[in-house]
């Protein structure tokens, strides 16, 4: 004689079903988003004042125009000044970089 409840009962709803109530939800997107341009996946280390500079900066930017932004687009916009700023061809390239990275 079995006592308590089956494998096939515990994943089971105990509240009572109601005809076309259900919720209807949006299917899954499975991967990663299309994007404008082609990229790649990069995994860097930073420092944990790093990330919390990061978290700053979005959450200060979600504040004032109630749009979420991620630490990750954010990177991708300073890469992208960064870019626009440093030129590797002049010649004082090698010591501006210097500057920006300590010892």
């Amino acid at each position: 004689m079995a006592i308590g409840k089956k494998a096939t009962d515990i994943f089971q709803s105990t509240a009572p079903q109601k005809a076309g109530i259900a919720p209807k939800t949006a299917p899954r997107v499975k991967g990663r988003p299309p994007a404008a341009e082609t990229y790649e996946k990069v995994t860097i280390c930073l420092f944990k004042k790093h990330v919390l500079f990061l978290d700053r900066v979005t959450l200060a930017i979600r504040e004032k125009t109630g749009r979420g932004i991620r630490r990750a687009e954010l990177v991708r916009a300073l890469v992208d000044q960064a870019a626009d700023t440093l030129d590797p061809a002049k010649e004082d390239f090698e010591k501006t970089i210097r500057k920006l990275i300590p010892e």
